[in-house]
């Protein structure tokens, strides 16, 4: 995975920490699958922004675009510590 040079924004630093928080709390021992993170960036960003608007949709387009890929074998443990760094770890 490329390193990031830039850190999200508040919200979506937010977002992908409440999504960590999520991970770690149900069945964290569970694979991770590339459509549950598809699944989470939609349903975070809707509960904050509200269905159908276009904030929820650029919340979603950034959570995408910071949340990194699923690779196979990962556990939802895993994921939500890519996530916490993502989201810009103890910084």
């Amino acid at each position: 995975m490329p390193e990031r040079t830039r850190l999200p924004d508040a919200d979506t630093r937010a977002l992908l920490q409440q999504i960590a928080a999520r991970l770690l709390a149900e069945r964290p021992q569970h694979p991770m699958r590339e459509t549950l993170r598809l699944a989470l960036a939609l349903t975070f960003a809707t509960r904050r922004h509200g269905y159908g608007t276009a904030r929820a949709e650029h919340a979603e387009e950034l959570l995408l675009a910071f949340a990194p890929a699923v690779e196979d074998g990962t556990t939802r443990k895993q994921y939500a510590a890519e996530l916490l760094e993502a989201a810009g770890g103890d910084r």
